[in-house]
């Protein structure tokens, strides 16, 4: 049996970022860690777990657990990471080795001009003398250049089987657009693509939109569908049924639906949102367009749509890059980065 990991989240509801948690804390398992959550929210009902959960009331619980553990323990998100640091301090009783796996730099979730405290707060938590890991090139960079910390990029992976390109069946239709509805999130800019459909759909009457997600969406002047909160499986079946896939972020830390939907031989529309240009080149595996620009959106889109010799040019061109993002080559790395951990003697008062 190899090391004992305990990962450590806030929440477990559906997001991107907490998925990617639940499958490295599932997958390590399979190679012999002996691996669990401790969490303030419950067991998901949106995922499949198979690592133990422990549900906590509040952070003083799970933290008071967590300092008799003696583990490695992985913070997962920004309040997250104090606690895990603090359990780990001999000079509080803790035990373990502090790991921080930062997934994207969080500061951007708190925008308030009126509350530059919590930006702070965010901030010095990337301070902290832990053993940092990241998901993407960007987040390492902005680690390294912003707070001296040198992070092992891990990378992320989507499920090969699942996420790949498959014939065209009836369920196919190339004038389908397809994109996750998330109106609660302004980062991911959904109302900038939502406004990019409607301007095609002025010049091109005949598109369809398809949106899915945990937040239900009617748009009664456009030939619209939802799919509500959707399995993996049901998610891949959207992005194949379609012609094009669309994300208008504003910031992503990495973007994993605009990588499954390039692994599904879907063509993307995307905007340069940091993370994601890592793997998203505008011209050979998607289209890139500015932030907030809507027609500039909407044009990528019907280019796409009227030209299919760009789309298959595109679509081939992402199902190599997609490739490329696969467990074995993450669990490889976080292997390497778990066996060869500095244990960090700096703790502060």
């Amino acid at each position: 049996m190899k090391a004992r990991i305990i990962f450590v989240l806030e929440t477990t509801g559906l997001a991107g970022g907490i998925k990617n948690v639940f499958e490295l804390a599932d997958r390590l398992a399979l190679c012999g860690y002996q691996t669990e959550i401790y969490a303030l929210g419950g067991l998901p009902r949106w995922f499949p777990l198979a690592a133990p959960l422990r549900q906590f009331p509040n952070y003083h619980h799970l933290e008071r657990e967590l300092r008799r553990q003696d583990a490695l323990k992985v913070a997962t998100w920004w309040r997250t990471a104090p606690v895990v640091w603090s359990s780990c301090d001999p000079r509080r009783g803790g035990r373990g080795t502090p790991y921080y796996l930062v997934q994207d730099i969080e500061e951007y979730y708190y925008q308030d001009p009126d509350r530059p405290d919590i930006r702070e707060q965010v901030l010095a938590t990337y301070r902290l003398p832990m053993n940092y890991l990241t998901i993407s090139s960007w987040v390492e960079e902005q680690l390294f250049s912003r707070f001296g910390q040198r992070a092992a990029c891990i990378s992320i992976a989507i499920d090969q089987g699942l996420f790949s390109p498959s014939r065209r069946d009836a369920a196919h239709n190339p004038n389908q657009i397809a994109a996750c509805s998330r109106q609660s999130q302004p980062l991911k800019g959904y109302s900038v693509t939502r406004e990019a459909v409607q301007l095609v759909h002025r010049r091109m009457p005949g598109i369809q939109f398809l949106t899915y997600g945990t937040e239900a969406e009617r748009l009664p002047a456009l030939p619209h569908r939802h799919v509500q909160a959707p399995d993996d499986r049901e998610v891949a079946a959207i992005y194949k049924a379609s012609g094009v896939f669309v994300q208008t972020s504003r910031h992503e830390g990495f973007g994993l639906p605009m990588l499954e939907a390039m692994a599904c031989g879907t063509p993307v529309v995307c905007t340069k949102a940091e993370g994601n240009e890592e793997f998203c080149l505008d011209g050979w595996n998607c289209l890139l367009v500015d932030k907030d620009d809507a027609e500039a959106a909407a044009r990528a889109i019907e280019r796409v749509l009227c030209d299919p010799r760009l789309a298959e040019y595109l679509a081939a061109n992402a199902v190599q890059t997609a490739r490329q993002y696969n467990w074995p080559a993450v669990l490889a790395k976080l292997d390497t980065a778990l066996a060869s951990n500095i244990d960090r003697e700096e703790f502060g008062g």
